[in-house]
């Protein structure tokens, strides 16, 4: 992927959203892992910028989910031929740039030995593993770290909170259901995260074709940009900074 493309696509797409406070969210993230932590620790994008390009299949796949409307400043959540949500331009970047913001300060790195198949030898290979600095769960946690900065609607809350969707558990399951009732941007939140993890990503990179500059989208906004395999750091491995304290009443 080309880091340097993503980092500025997601600042161009975040710049368009006007409230207060986004600066000092965009410091946070600027001072986080968020450009270098990977998607996860092996099943997609398990790699340097893993978490930022899948932050960005989000947001296309969340995009390609949706309709706009006729003043081009809102998306429509059409189910059977009928709207069952209007979530504005602002929502659908939030909600997809930002929902797994919890992921920063989230991973470490260690190694373990692997046999090369070429050379018959042992090797230390690193890997990932989950370091969770700031351990307040995941959808929650994404929520409470942007009200840290600036604000959220209740449906982006709610979205955010339940991206993650139903788990089996009885009470999770009970409260998922409800809010996509109340709040339909929660399932739609939901269902291009799995696109994105599913249709579009691979353990490392994106896969085809996605994995490539598709062309800029008709409303100004590029698509997601090709996977970045180049090193977070000159030592190739991802530099991980202490997490900071939530502020009180978070």
């Amino acid at each position: 992927m080309n880091t340097d493309y993503n980092i500025a696509r997601f600042e161009r797409e975040l710049g368009k959203v006007q409230r207060p406070g986004m600066d000092k969210l965009l410091e946070y993230i600027r001072k986080s892992d968020f450009y270098t932590a990977p998607a996860s620790t092996k099943y997609h994008l398990a790699a340097p910028g893993g978490l930022l390009q899948h932050s960005l299949n989000v947001l296309d796949a969340l995009r390609g989910l949706l309709t706009r409307d006729e003043t081009g400043e809102n998306w429509l959540y059409t189910v059977g031929g009928t709207t069952v949500a209007t979530i504005p331009e602002d929502s659908v970047t939030v909600m997809a740039l930002l929902h797994d913001i919890c992921k920063t300060h989230f991973y470490g790195t260690s190694t373990r030995n692997q046999k090369n198949d070429a050379t018959g030898k042992w090797e230390k290979v690193p890997f990932y593993t989950v370091d969770d600095k700031m351990p307040l769960g995941h959808g929650p946690k994404s929520a409470m770290i942007v009200k840290q900065y600036t604000t959220l609607t209740t449906a982006e809350m709610y979205a955010i909170w339940h991206h993650m969707g139903m788990t089996g558990d009885y009470e999770n399951d009970n409260a998922v259901g409800k809010s996509i009732e109340m709040f339909p941007a929660v399932l739609a939140l939901h269902t291009a995260d799995m696109m994105a993890s599913r249709f579009m990503e691979g353990e490392k990179e994106n896969k085809p074709p996605f994995d490539g500059h598709p062309p800029e989208a008709s409303s100004g906004a590029a698509s997601a940009g090709e996977w970045a395999d180049s090193p977070a750091t000159p030592t190739g491995e991802p530099e991980f900074q202490e997490a900071p304290p939530l502020s009180e009443g978070a």
